[in-house]
């Protein structure tokens, strides 16, 4: 039930998030090229502004400082995306362990580019990529986990991939950023993760047919040194909300439950009126 409730909650968050992002575009375009006058929801805030006395050229400026902010934050945040994939490509493929990502390829069925081992100390287990998601493993992690709890960790992650949660994280962290105004974004941002990773362990569960193996590898890894550090939207198998796994690991059929951010969803619903310039 949660689960399903989170992925209407995302559904939404992207569609509220595109129409918002499509009148801003639209705005902007319009007084950019002279164009006719086209209804638009940023044209009826300025003469919102208007109407509450606030002088044309603080309201013209007011929205267009908005509009101005969200679009260099989502070409900052794209940017960054973009180099940190770049530059970890370039390590997956310096350090890449060709016989082995192909053995364990066969094992678990999957295609050449959706899994890949690299020789690398740290243990590392993670899904990146946005449009062709691939999950990457380290031979540090290989060497501390016993064949069971890998399978479990490969499983786990293979979640993640056929789900594209690293889009996923990438879109919510693009609009929570850029549009900090609408608070609700932000929650879903920070909670939204909690879930899909939630969700990779039951999967994860359901494969191996118990939690034993999946528990005691996100136990080893907690005990070992931070990971690197990845500028680049991606899932991580032990980098998010440990204590909710770990008491769901113990315990599959318990039920998880967030307080759900009213303060925020009103901040949030008064910031779309007043966009919308209904106030």
């Amino acid at each position: 039930m949660m689960e399903t409730r989170f992925k209407w909650l995302y559904a939404a968050s992207l569609a509220l998030s595109g129409a918002i992002l499509g009148q801003m575009l639209l705005f902007a375009l319009q007084h950019i090229f002279k164009w006719k006058s086209l209804y638009n929801i940023f044209d009826l805030c300025v003469i919102l502004f208007k109407d509450l006395h606030v002088p044309a050229p603080i309201a013209w400026n007011m929205v267009n400082a908005l509009i101005l902010y969200s679009f260099i934050a989502i070409l900052w945040i794209s940017a960054r995306h973009a180099l940190g994939s770049i530059k970890a490509m370039k390590l997956v493929e310096m350090y890449r362990d060709a016989h082995l990502s192909e053995q364990y390829r066969n094992k678990f069925q999957l295609g050449e580019g959706q899994f890949q081992i690299i020789s690398y100390k740290a243990p590392i287990a993670m899904t990146i990529g946005l449009w062709k998601p691939r999950v990457i493993l380290s031979s540090g992690l290989m060497d501390m986990l016993e064949p069971n709890e890998l399978r479990a960790v490969i499983e786990h992650e293979k979640c993640h991939m056929r789900h594209r949660d690293p889009l996923a994280i990438f879109l919510l962290t693009m609009i929570s950023k850029s549009m900090w105004y609408i608070p609700i974004f932000a929650w879903m941002a920070d909670k939204y993760p909690i879930m899909i990773e939630l969700r990779a362990d039951k999967y994860a569960i359901t494969q191996m047919n118990q939690s034993a193996h999946l528990g005691s590898a996100l136990l080893k890894l907690l005990k070992q040194a931070p990971a690197p550090h990845v500028s680049l939207s991606h899932a991580s198998f032990a980098e998010t909300s440990m204590n909710v796994r770990i008491m769901h690991i113990l315990d599959p059929q318990m039920k998880i439950s967030f307080k759900w951010p009213f303060v925020r969803l009103l901040i949030s619903l008064l910031t779309i009126i007043l966009l919308v310039g209904l106030i």
